[in-house]
């Protein structure tokens, strides 16, 4: 899981602004690999759209390129 932390900041700093900062700073200090699920948590997304479109000459260069694979194999 993760930590709590509870910050108090005066009126004048600008919430925005200082979210922002602090995301940087502790995307910074993340390791270089971390799953999909925390990564959510971490950005506060709750709603993700699994459905992608992928454009027909991307599928096309995979279908190739598994063709490719299954030679080298």
């Amino acid at each position: 899981m993760g930590k709590i932390i509870t910050l108090s900041v005066p009126d004048w700093v600008d919430e925005k602004k200082f979210r922002e900062a602090f995301m940087r700073a502790l995307l910074e200090s993340t390791p270089e690999r971390m799953n999909g699920e925390e990564l959510r948590k971490l950005l506060g997304i709750k709603e993700t759209e699994d459905e992608i479109e992928v454009p027909e000459g991307v599928e096309n260069l995979r279908k190739k390129d598994r063709e490719r694979v299954k030679w080298l194999s």
